[in-house]
């Protein structure tokens, strides 16, 4: 857990253990499977490298996939505005076997023969393939992986020395082990091998603090840049949805709030940061757990 305010640590650190076998003792150094809060990383990459006008977010998908990945007619309206905010119309996730190792080409021939579910931009529908796909468009552009392109960009630079790619075979220090509860018993689970910008960090609540800093006051993305995270996307309708690029939208007492939760087997995470004020809750867990509500109790407390 870590208590961020204007971007300095007011408060982190573990709170149970970090694998039950061995009793290690988790602590604000413990790495975490990120899960879905990648996303919002992957929105900033996306940012930086329109920031530096080497794409725009209303480019087709198409304008930004390799010639070897071609696309379906039925994703050339597809944009990665559509992407980002979850309202492309492609299926939710990749019909694939999350606990085999596969490649991101893989997902996309499995998903290419699918229909859209609805047309881009019609309406708003949680969608990881789309994150994806915007893994592989950072790869075009940069000529590096989605991950190591946030490594030398923004982890190297912010000194988040702890994060990186979600792996099964190398060794990573202070790693927790991620377990389930059956019939009252916490057993452990078996790690999806999935690592794609979808959800495929490790992290710490350590490092999401410095990242928090970034997001509140810092060089790497402009301010006008960063506020672009935090505007709820628009529908072809003209409805706005309460959805940013990486980020849900909401307001408690009055004040705008973002934030958003992942969960992968084993593990789940939340991030949840005022717009309109100072403090930020990151939550990290090697369980299930509802920390969305955990995490609005401790800023509540917080902001008294």
């Amino acid at each position: 857990m870590a208590l961020v305010r204007q971007g300095k640590i007011l408060k982190s650190g573990g709170y149970g253990q970090a694998n039950l076998e061995t009793r290690t003792p988790a602590t604000a150094e413990t790495v975490y499977q990120l899960a879905s809060v990648t996303k919002q990383a992957v929105a900033a990459s996306i940012l930086l490298l329109e920031q530096e006008s080497k794409l725009a977010l209303d480019d087709p998908l198409s304008r930004h996939l390799p010639k070897t990945l071609p696309i379906p007619p039925t994703w050339e309206k597809i944009t990665l505005r559509h992407l980002l905010t979850h309202t492309s119309g492609l299926v939710p996730d990749e019909p694939m076997d999350l606990t085999r190792r596969y490649t991101e080409a893989d997902a996309i021939a499995a998903v290419k023969p699918l229909p859209l579910r609805f047309a881009p931009g019609e309406k708003w529908q949680y969608c990881n393939f789309g994150f994806v796909l915007l893994g592989e468009v950072i790869r075009r552009i940069t000529n590096q992986t989605w991950d190591q392109f946030l490594t030398e960009r923004f982890f190297q630079p912010l000194e988040m020395r702890a994060t990186r790619r979600h792996t099964l075979s190398e060794l990573v220090a202070n790693r927790a082990d991620g377990y389930a509860l059956e019939s009252e018993k916490r057993v452990n689970v078996a790690s999806w091998s999935r690592d794609f910008a979808s959800g495929g960090l490790l992290t710490t609540v350590q490092d999401l603090a410095k990242w928090e800093g970034m997001l509140r006051n810092g060089s790497l993305l402009k301010p006008e840049t960063r506020a672009r995270l935090f505007e709820p996307v628009m529908l072809n309708s003209g409805k706005p949805h309460p959805y940013g690029l990486g980020w849900n939208l909401a307001g408690v007492a009055g004040k705008r709030t973002a934030e958003h939760g992942g969960s992968r087997p084993g593990f789940a995470t939340h991030y949840w940061r005022e717009l309109d004020g100072d403090n930020a809750v990151i939550l990290l867990a090697n369980s299930g757990a509802d920390l969305g509500r955990v995490a609005q109790g401790i800023a509540a407390r917080a902001t008294r």
